[in-house]
């Protein structure tokens, strides 16, 4: 049977997610239980693989100035080519599976226009690709990532 998050997973995974690095005794602190206790729950969380790893969040200085997703029609059978070569893209950050029209949604981040027009013509060259459809994000309004 899945384990299911009570309140309190919730509010460690929601400080880990604000702060990956915060100690287990501030984490104790944020949700009134003893270190061992809140130990024990991440070890669990871990093994029920609620939590995968611990990562780096870039602050807006390191960030790419322009982000886009791009919206991409995939030859039939030959999407398992094209993920592997959009992963070959450094600018290519997240490329998602989807249905509907479209196949594939890449995230691609750019520091100018010009990079960013190089990269989404570099994608539209691509072998297996048939069509694309590109928006430039504006802003986050949120994102619970």
């Amino acid at each position: 049977m899945k384990r299911r998050l009570d309140d309190i997973d919730r509010r460690l995974i929601a400080r880990l997610q604000q702060n990956a690095r915060m100690p287990i005794a501030a984490l104790a602190r944020d949700v009134d239980l003893s270190r061992s206790a809140v130990q024990e729950r991440l070890e669990r969380l871990e093994q029920a693989k609620f939590i995968v790893g611990y990562t780096v969040q870039l602050g807006k200085e390191a960030r790419s100035l322009l982000l886009a997703e791009v919206m991409i029609q995939v030859e039939q059978k030959q999407s398992a080519g094209v993920v592997r070569a959009l992963q070959k893209i450094t600018h290519c950050i997240r490329c998602l599976a989807i249905s509907g029209e479209y196949d594939l949604i890449a995230e691609i981040a750019a520091d100018t226009s010009e990079e960013l027009d190089a990269v989404l013509d570099l994608i539209g060259a691509l072998p297996g690709i048939k069509r694309t459809a590109s928006s430039i994000i504006l802003s986050t309004k949120f994102d619970r990532r």
